[in-house]
């Protein structure tokens, strides 16, 4: 057996495990408190390592703007808390594989598919397939996020609204019959009864409630939810009757519901005309015409 691969391997092995030493012993505590003692009016060094130059990063973000403040990253931080995702390192994440799907996906696949024989043509369609593939996977997998969030959150808003009501006429305040809310729907509907709690949150830490409410329309995207938030604010700012604008809100979304219920099945003997005129209605000549058919080819071979 040869020498050589195990020398490279060894020495692949000693220069990992130099690197990590290295950075185990440069972030030790030790390492810092003597930094601190000796070193007293030295600046503290940033993390952050740099990667690429300053500059190069600025001319990248200018040309797809995703500057920190710019109108396109804000856009994409709302979407990303309509798909229920709050970290901060979200947008990194996305924006990176967003930068890196379209060049990965190609250098994977095409090699797996380069000597079988496929023509050259097709080669370099699959290719530009995939990077075009991996640049709007992303943002699908996001969207798909945001409708469905959406979706659950509508569904479970009427009932909501009648616990709210029942929680208000009982006699608790609106922040308190929120937060009742939410524990409740913590299993039926987590992604409402979250949003419930955050607005709660938002109160309990000083923030004035009609803020706290148009954030939470902003966070869902949702529009029965928003216009439960106004009606919220404009009786929170008039001092009208909470438990009569919840109860006619209620109501509004459960004739909502209905009128799209009676729509859907409306639509439905439409739909199902190419069913019947592909699928069925060809099953059912053959079992009407086939023994007629069969009948007369008798009846012509016999003569």
């Amino acid at each position: 057996m040869s020498l050589e691969p195990l020398m490279f391997g060894f020495l692949v092995s000693a220069s990992i495990g130099s690197l990590a030493r290295y950075f185990h012993l440069n972030g030790s505590r030790l390492r810092k408190r003597l930094e601190v003692e000796t070193k007293t009016d030295r600046r503290p060094p940033d993390d952050s390592p740099v990667i690429l130059p300053p500059e190069l990063v600025k001319k990248f973000e200018d040309k797809l703007g995703i500057k920190k403040d710019s109108s396109k990253v804000k856009e994409m931080k709302k979407k990303m808390v309509q798909a229920g995702i709050y970290s901060e390192r979200a947008l990194a994440i996305f924006l990176g594989l967003k930068i890196g799907l379209p060049l990965a996906l190609p250098i994977l696949v095409m090699p797996l598919l380069w000597d079988r024989g496929i023509s050259k043509i097709v080669l370099v369609g699959l290719a530009y397939g995939l990077f075009l593939g991996g640049y709007f996977l992303p943002t699908l997998i996001i969207s798909h996020l945001v409708d469905a969030r959406q979706k659950k959150i509508k569904q479970a808003l009427p009932d909501a609204l009648d616990l709210l009501v029942v929680c208000v006429e009982a006699g608790q305040g609106l922040n308190a019959a929120l937060k009742r809310v939410s524990d409740d729907f913590m299993v039926s509907s987590p992604a409402l009864a979250k949003e419930f709690n955050l607005v709660n949150l938002e109160i309990n830490a000083g923030l004035e409630r009609e803020q706290a409410l148009r954030n939470l329309a902003d966070r869902t995207g949702v529009d029965e939810l928003a216009s439960l938030c106004s009606i919220l604010i404009q009786s929170d700012r008039f001092g009208t009757s909470v438990a009569t604008a919840l109860k006619v809100q209620s109501e509004t979304l459960r004739t909502t519901r209905r009128q799209k219920l009676e729509e859907m099945a409306a639509k439905t003997p439409v739909k199902l005309i190419f069913p019947l005129i592909l699928f069925i209605f060809p099953a059912i000549m053959v079992v009407i015409l086939g023994p007629a058919v069969i009948r007369i080819m008798e009846t012509l071979f016999k003569r």
